[in-house]
């Protein structure tokens, strides 16, 4: 029977470590490649030094293990061999020596290492039958034993209890080693479990650290990507689109993407163009065709008409706006250079190589122009097209740039800073952002034709606004049948706007913003009513902010969308809207976030009793972007050119001095002082010099009867007296209208600070 290779591999082993000069050079060459693997650097064995200090530990253990194992061995080879020796007397009592070869050969193998001993086969003990036969060799253990060998039948025989003893015996090692193992094993898996433990509780802090900075890098993503200068709020009231039912007002980029990633790396730090892209809310959509810009602004549209030209032809790298600037300023965030003012950068150009400058081409511009009809004079807006060299293009290239620093800066000026104020408003402020909404086509599910193409439709008004506070924010929308959209039709669309706000007896300052047009917002008359008729209902400070012009765009035009939107669902739905007043009852049913209210035309012609006639001209009106009014000093107006809020801390920065203004106040019926408005109103009077606190009962022409209260002392504490004090006053003895006194006692009451001091100063 052929040999395995296993014990193939044996005989060799056997012949080398009989052998102890082939062993010694067998463990030479071991050593001599050890050393040649490790210099060239294929030794993967790695220094216990270097090892952690868990795996250094169990290396040591398996060590100590081993040659624990290894002297066992010894010892047990060492007691083997003495027994041998000591059982034998002589050479001849080894058995089989009749044969001289198997003596030599037994006597041979008897002096290998003790791990290596002769086992006679059956044939060899029965040599005297077969002497024909060799004996077979096999390289294990031999049985040896210090007593002589005895036959079967004289061995002592096992009894029953012995062999169970013995599988006892057996089974209960066995066991112990299970158990061994097992505390082994659990040792283990307890270590693996703690790391395991450790681990998971690393990955979780580090996925609530992730979560958190991925939370704040959308928030920040959303707050820089909906700013008013990276993108536009789409007024229509078809412009909206949802995501997982959720419903909100398109805008669309004003800017490319990869130019809006560069500006938020600049400002908020370093962000992958990828995660910016899928960070953006998916209500900020880039432009489609649909999206045309009725509103685009004239400056920056003829500029980017330009630059579009010139990048067509490579002679700019880029479609940036923003980019253009930045070679001609040292700073875009520097008034003085953006206005052309700094001596460093006031004459600064971009010179760019032309392919040809005789070579003749042709722009596009929008531009105006007057044309005359039936003796009437126009100005009409034409986008036309001019033509020129490339020098010509590149010279007006640079003077547009130039204008167009200005323009920009105020434009991002107000912009941050409008955003800065709603970030930090107070407890005592308000900000009221106002637009007039395009009036509102009434319609109805079905329409004869006489009516559709008709003039029998009605429209309505529609004014919406946006109140800040520190607390909320509340949309409002005043609804009118009068087409009026002049100052003082928007004094009448926001006093209940005012009433709602000061509600809230904190407000003391309030901000207003809104866009510029000279009809509605930016002219004298309006500048008188904001000095006068906002401090007749306890308001301290007023503030009043144009937006930059073409830049007017915001949240009230969202505000606009959705009531028109709803208005037409109903329609839809087989509702009739004939008339403002329909419109206005349906919006005060649904169910909307928006709160409405109904300004009729008697309303808007209280304010028209309230402006004088004669008010002195303001000069330089379209210039004004900030006007700033006092209760201190009624009439009294200042202006600044660009809106920066510093009147909130009492400080002048870059904008420079403002320009006070002074108009004359004069005595005139509003709705405040009307008779029936007054009437059951808290005042305080003046009787023989004195103040008294009294509730206004009747108004008789310039008589005015008030049953007034009786005070304690000197003290803030009024009651009222068992005997009414009821007298008719003049009205010029009514010094303040003042708020209903707060419980103090069952009986007492007493006024608020703020009424207190005017009693006290009357």
């Amino acid at each position: 029977m052929p040999l395995s290779n296993k014990e193939r591999f044996a005989r060799y082993y056997a012949k080398i470590n009989a052998d102890p000069a082939a062993r010694e050079k067998m463990l030479e060459n071991r050593r001599q490649r050890y050393q040649q693997m490790k210099q060239a650097g294929h030794n993967n064995y790695i220094p216990i030094s270097q090892l952690p200090a868990s795996k250094a530990q169990d290396k040591r253990t398996q060590w100590a293990h081993n040659q624990r194992q290894h002297r066992k061995r010894l010892k047990q080879e060492e007691a083997v061999c003495n027994l041998t020796l000591q059982s034998v007397d002589s050479i001849e009592d080894l058995p089989c020596l009749d044969q001289p070869e198997q003596s030599q050969m037994s006597f041979q193998l008897h002096q290998t290492p003790s791990n290596m001993c002769l086992k006679s086969s059956d044939s060899s003990r029965n040599s005297t039958q077969q002497p024909s036969e060799e004996p077979s060799l096999s390289f294990e253990k031999p049985k040896c034993s210090s007593t002589p060998d005895v036959s079967v039948k004289e061995k002592k025989k096992k009894t029953r209890h012995d062999r169970e003893k013995q599988k006892l015996r057996e089974e209960i090692q066995e066991l112990k080693k299970k158990l061994y193992k097992a505390k082994r094993r659990t040792a283990q898996l307890s270590k693996k479990m703690e790391r395991i433990k450790k681990q998971e509780k690393k990955t979780k802090k580090d996925k609530k650290s992730s979560k958190k900075k991925i939370y704040g890098k959308r928030e920040s993503v959303k707050e820089f990507l909906t700013r008013d200068e990276n993108s536009r709020l789409l007024p229509g009231k078809k412009d909206t689109i949802s995501l997982n039912k959720v419903k909100e007002q398109r805008r669309v980029l004003v800017k490319s993407l990869k130019e809006l990633h560069k500006e938020y790396c600049q400002e908020a730090g370093k962000l992958s163009y990828r995660q910016f892209v899928r960070l953006r809310p998916f209500y900020v959509t880039e432009p489609k065709s649909r999206d045309r810009n009725t509103c685009a602004c004239y400056d920056h549209e003829n500029l980017t008409l330009l630059i579009e030209k010139m990048f067509q032809n490579g002679i700019l790298g880029s479609k940036s706006m923003t980019d253009a600037l930045s070679h001609i300023v040292c700073d875009l965030k520097n008034k003085k250079c953006m206005f052309r003012q700094c001596a460093k950068c006031c004459y600064n150009d971009i010179e760019l190589a032309v392919p040809n400058n005789s070579e003749t081409i042709s722009w596009y511009q929008w531009t105006k122009e007057r044309v005359s009809t039936e003796g009437k004079t126009y100005t009409h807006f034409v986008k036309k097209a001019f033509t020129g060299t490339w020098g010509d293009l590149l010279k007006i290239f640079n003077e547009k740039l130039d204008s167009l620093a200005k323009h920009h800066y105020i434009w991002i000026h107000q912009a941050e800073q409008c955003r800065f104020l709603k970030n930090t408003l107070q407890n005592d402020e308000a900000v009221v952002h106002m637009d007039f909404s395009e009036n509102y086509a009434c319609k109805m599910n079905v329409e004869v034709q006489a009516f559709h193409f008709g003039g029998s439709r009605q429209q309505a008004t529609v004014h919406t606004c946006m109140v800040y506070t520190a607390e909320n924010t509340k949309a409002y929308a005043t609804i009118s049948n009068s087409l009026r959209h002049d100052e003082r039709a928007v004094w009448a669309h926001l006093k209940p706007v005012f009433d709602e706000v000061l509600s809230n007896k904190k407000i003391k300052t309030l901000h207003f913003m809104s866009d510029g047009p000279l009809t509605q917002y930016r002219n004298r008359k309006n500048f008188y009513l904001m000095s006068t008729l906002p401090f007749l209902r306890g308001i301290e400070n007023i503030t009043w902010n144009y937006s930059e012009k073409s830049h007017g765009k915001g949240a009230p035009d969202g505000v606009g969308g959705s009531v028109k939107r709803g208005a037409d669902t109903f329609v839809l739905q087989g509702g009739d809207l004939q008339n403002p007043k329909d419109l206005f009852e349906f919006l005060k049913k649904s169910d909307s976030n928006v709160e409405f209210f109904w300004i009729s035309e008697e309303d808007i012609s209280l304010i028209d009793e309230a402006v004088p006639e004669e008010l002195p001209v303001v000069k330089g009106t379209l210039a004004i972007h900030q006007v700033t009014a006092s209760a201190t000093t009624p009439g009294k107006i200042s202006f600044r050119d660009v809106s920066c809020f510093c009147h909130r801390n009492g400080v002048v920065c870059e904008c420079g001095e403002p320009c006070e203004f002074e108009m004359k106040v004069s005595s005139f019926s509003s709705k405040e002082d009307s008779d029936e408005d007054l009437a059951g109103k808290m005042v305080i009077v003046s009787y023989e010099g004195k103040p008294f606190v009294g509730q206004v009962l009747k108004v008789l022409g310039e008589e005015v009867e008030v049953s007034c209260m009786q005070q304690s002392g000197r003290r803030n504490n009024f009651v009222w007296p068992q005997v009414a004090d009821v007298i008719f006053y003049f009205r010029s003895d009514l010094k303040a209208r003042i708020s209903e006194p707060e419980p103090l006692t069952s009986r007492s009451s007493r006024l608020s600070d703020e009424d207190w001091n005017r009693f006290l100063s009357v």
